[in-house]
């Protein structure tokens, strides 16, 4: 059994950060730290870790969706700061692709750049910050974008 740990604004984890650009980033790099233990102390109670034994009542669809929620809002994120090491979608060879290989090379959206990806009209999407081209459909975003100029 655990003690609990202090408050995510006062622990260790946040004075690693604390001089980080985005304080919400900050939060959650403190917060993974935190579930990083927990899970590390036992991964069927994670709330045993703060609740020094309590246990939890885990409902599954709460924790999935804020989880893609949660995923969704770092893509967007994450969107704003293109990693320029990693390999585009548009760079040669990238689209050696058939439709039937990439069904996205068929989508209208394609005739825009995308504003969450970097990609150039005519390129498909990536995700996992441009190492891997969406092959079966584009951003939201790019789709907004098109619908946006007719």
């Amino acid at each position: 059994m655990n003690a609990a740990p202090a408050p995510i604004d006062r622990c260790a984890h946040n004075a690693l950060t604390a001089r980080c650009e985005a304080p919400a980033i900050n939060e959650m790099v403190t917060a993974a730290a935190h579930l990083e233990e927990a899970l590390a102390a036992d991964p069927h109670d994670t709330a045993a870790f703060y609740t020094a034994g309590h246990g939890q009542h885990l409902v599954p669809g709460w924790i999935r969706d804020n989880a893609d929620r949660i995923r969704q809002l770092l893509d967007q994120l994450v969107a704003q700061y293109p990693d320029e090491t990693a390999p585009q979608a548009d760079d040669p060879g990238a689209q050696d692709l058939t439709p039937e290989q990439a069904p996205a090379l068929n989508n209208p959206a394609l005739a825009v750049a995308c504003p969450a990806c970097d990609s150039r009209p005519g390129a498909l999407c990536t995700s996992h910050s441009g190492t891997r081209t969406r092959r079966h459909d584009v951003h939201r975003a790019r789709t907004a974008a098109l619908a946006a100029t007719g």
